[in-house]
């Protein structure tokens, strides 16, 4: 067996060439997989913070009460609950994921905020121009093969002058905190979500993609090349995290 026709691992996807439909694949079954326990894990690993980082996040897609919204990467909308509690109940949610059993265990929370869910790619959104008031993606950006054209897509179905807002984690910087994050993330993140999830090598590939992740300036920059303008961040807990918000142009 050649190593092309060998299966991929998480590390695999990181570290040797692979292409952007063995990224695909690798990823779509591993959140498959996971689906699950992926929302039990979210809480116990972040110790149920992620939360808050959601709802800052919420602040800064600027909604109104009657507006729209597109959730990428939506996972089993845990942030639609929260995007559906601005733009009320004559607003328009919307959640779009590549993983169907990650929607399909979702369905009950998609159900009760009213919210439309379909299967669907980053990088090929199915929904037409300037359909959104604003599109919003978390944890899911560098999953995406291609982030430059998910970003761009994202700004093809928000309207002029909507927002595209991107919660992602980031690397810490040097010292205590990130001592005890990098800790967090070798040892207890495989064990607990391998225990759990029935997939270590899932809970190795997250961490180690947040490792090899763009930096915050080159992430900015993804946005800008994408078309986006005013493109800023703020870090959260530490620089754990990171909210990136850019701008379709009038």
């Amino acid at each position: 067996m050649s190593l092309k026709e060998q299966p991929l691992s998480g590390i695999d996807v990181l570290d040797r060439p692979v292409t952007a439909a063995e990224k695909a694949g690798y990823v779509r079954q591993m959140f498959d997989d996971i689906a699950p326990r992926y929302d039990l894990l979210n809480s116990l690993l972040s110790a149920g913070i992620h939360y808050s980082w959601r709802t800052f996040a919420t602040r800064c897609a600027s909604l109104s009460v009657g507006g729209s919204v597109l959730d990428v990467c939506s996972g089993t909308g845990e942030w639609t609950a929260l995007l559906r509690q601005v733009v009320g109940p004559d607003g328009f949610v919307a959640a779009v994921d590549f993983s169907l059993p990650m929607l399909q265990n979702g369905a009950v929370r998609f159900e009760k905020n009213g919210v439309g869910e379909v299967q669907g790619d980053a990088m090929r959104l199915p929904f037409t121009d300037n359909s959104f008031d604003a599109a919003t993606v978390a944890f899911g950006i560098r999953n995406v093969a291609e982030i430059e054209t998910a970003f761009a897509e994202m700004g093809r179905v928000v309207k002029p002058g909507g927002r595209v807002v991107c919660l992602e984690f980031s690397q810490p910087p040097a010292g205590l905190f990130r001592t005890a994050y990098d800790l967090h993330a070798k040892y207890i993140m495989p064990a607990l979500g391998g225990a759990i999830s029935g997939r270590r090598d899932a809970y190795t590939y997250l961490p180690a993609s947040v490792e090899r992740f763009a930096s915050r300036t080159k992430l900015a920059e993804k946005m800008r090349t994408a078309g986006l303008t005013q493109v800023r961040w703020v870090d959260l807990t530490f620089g754990l995290v990171c909210v990136h918000v850019g701008e379709k142009p009038l």
